[in-house]
């Protein structure tokens, strides 16, 4: 993955920037980027994915449009600023812009879907693998234990870091030390 810049067209077309390729107005045929764009926004911004999913029901019987829909909308209202800075970085973080908008404060998804509230709380699955990995577990030890893939082991332990803003391992055994996460009374 690198880095992505989008923008808005005067059209109202969404331009995707990704460095090292040409620049390319998303489609609908897009289905690869558009869902790894949806699997991030339903993790870290669940109220913007639900807003979106709920607005754009009407589309469900065509699931590729609708998925379309719904990222061209959450591009506009977030990323659509023709500039140099990076909007999605190489660990698909999103960087937000202010996108100027007529009905900004109007809207009724101000706040849900434009300027969304990032979910650092952790579900039941990346608490799980979080504490085998606190009492010593190996990811293969873990997989094993709960049923899924290293590769899922891996993928809940890098969103864990994300939610909690840490970066190493070491740095999870202090905060949940600090919360007393693991310690039965």
């Amino acid at each position: 993955m690198c880095t992505i810049e989008f923008y808005t067209t005067p059209e109202g077309e969404v331009t995707i920037r990704e460095q090292g390729m040409p620049e390319h107005n998303l489609k609908e045929s897009d289905t690869n980027f558009i869902q790894r764009f949806l699997e991030v926004l339903e993790e870290f911004y669940p109220e913007a994915y639900a807003a979106l999913r709920k607005y754009y029901a009407r589309y469900d019987g065509n699931k590729c449009y609708r998925d379309f829909l719904a990222v061209r909308r959450f591009i506009k209202c977030n990323f659509g600023l023709y500039d140099n800075m990076v909007d999605v970085d190489e660990n698909w973080n999103f960087h937000f812009e202010f996108v100027g908008c007529p009905l900004r404060g109007e809207c009724k998804f101000f706040n849900i879907i434009c300027n969304p509230k990032f979910n650092s709380s952790l579900s039941d699955a990346q608490f799980r693998v979080m504490e085998l990995c606190y009492y010593g577990k190996k990811d293969e030890e873990i997989a094993e234990a709960l049923f899924i893939s290293s590769h899922t082991v891996k993928n809940h332990r890098k969103n864990v870091f994300r939610k909690l803003s840490i970066h190493s391992m070491a740095e999870f055994m202090r905060y949940a030390n600090e919360k007393n996460l693991f310690k039965s009374e």
